[in-house]
């Protein structure tokens, strides 16, 4: 059974439209990262998930359950939003009794071990208004474990953190999955979360451009290389004419190309260029990142953008149906304070 299943789902807020035909898988024990830029309609695809807005269309499934029966899974779901939700006054121990009675757990971990598990017991009786965003996201954490959850939700969670506080969270969800726990992590940071995540599910402007096992999303078809030219257009419409290739134009260096999707790329790359009189001053190939696939979907969804404008006209917007209450309750640690997107 899939911790959490979504398919199709379509979600709007007056005319506009915040996340559309989004469908993903969530795997049992592996960590899922749900990637996309702010506004892209990752909150909202969260939001729809845990029963905190109600979807116009698509069904979800939630440990089984749909979401407005979240409240039956008993602590089996539980999530972290991007600002802790804690009481500034208490220390750690007291905001987690206070979590305990506010939740209704009567079972699951003790806060001792919830605090044992996030890292930080010696922070037990620190009061949360005294500790660094890092140690209150860990606090948050903790309140979120009491439960014993087996699909924890965490909304962008790196924000704001330095590179220490980054790389122990990463750490924390690494050992998090080997106790078992299903992660499913909503963010913008591309480039740490690559270090941890199983399967990737990337969101553009409320739909789904690419998803999978990480290591099949960085592989890609055939080799992938980097070539400069002084002539990057005419390279462009030389290397159009091969049917398989898939060309991306760097966004930051003029000179510089992307090309992907051809068996023996750096010798058929090369002939094409010299036959047709393009002059090649670098080709070599690519390791790919995370990073680098999702500036290469940005690319594309701009080009794409940028072909649809030229060739058809706007079509009017069509008001979605008025947005419902939420369908029910989640076992979420606190109220959401990030944007829609």
């Amino acid at each position: 059974m899939h911790a959490l299943a979504i398919d199709g789902l379509r979600k709007r807020f007056g005319r506009s439209v915040a996340v559309e035909d989004v469908s993903l898988r969530v795997e049992t024990g592996q960590i899922h990262g749900l990637l996309g830029p702010n506004g892209s309609g990752k909150t909202t695809t969260l939001r729809c998930a845990l029963g905190l807005l109600r979807p116009d269309a698509g069904s979800i499934s939630v440990l089984g359950l749909p979401p407005d029966a979240i409240h039956r899974t008993a602590g089996r779901v539980a999530v972290v939003f991007d600002r802790p939700q804690l009481l500034p006054n208490l220390d750690a121990l007291a905001n987690l009794a206070w979590a305990r009675r506010l939740l209704g757990h009567s079972g699951g971990r003790s806060a001792h071990e919830a605090l044992e598990l996030v890292g930080i017991p010696h922070l037990a009786r620190h009061k949360a208004g005294n500790m660094s965003l890092g140690q209150s996201r860990r606090l948050s954490i903790a309140r979120a474990l009491l439960g014993r959850p087996e699909l924890l939700v965490l909304d962008e969670p790196l924000s704001g953190l330095d590179a220490v506080g980054v790389r122990s969270l990463l750490q924390l969800f690494i050992s998090l999955r080997e106790a078992g726990h299903t992660l499913l992590l909503s963010s913008h940071r591309l480039h740490e979360l690559e270090r941890v995540v199983d399967r990737i599910t990337v969101i553009l402007a409320g739909r789904v451009v690419r998803q999978g096992a990480l290591s099949d999303v960085l592989s890609g078809p055939g080799q992938r290389l980097v070539l400069r030219t002084p002539q990057r257009e005419r390279a462009v419409a030389l290397l159009g004419g091969l049917p398989a290739a898939q060309i991306h134009r760097d966004g930051v260096e003029q000179d510089l190309l992307h090309v992907e999707g051809l068996d023996d790329a750096a010798n058929v790359v090369a002939r094409v260029l010299v036959e047709g009189g393009c002059p090649l001053t670098a080709v070599h190939p690519e390791r790919r990142t995370l990073a680098a696939v999702f500036d290469d979907l940005v690319d594309a969804a701009a080009d794409q953008g940028a072909s649809a404008a030229g060739s058809a006209p706007t079509a009017p917007p069509t008001a979605g149906p008025p947005a419902g209450p939420p369908a029910g309750a989640s076992a979420a640690s606190g109220p959401s304070a990030g944007d829609p997107g």
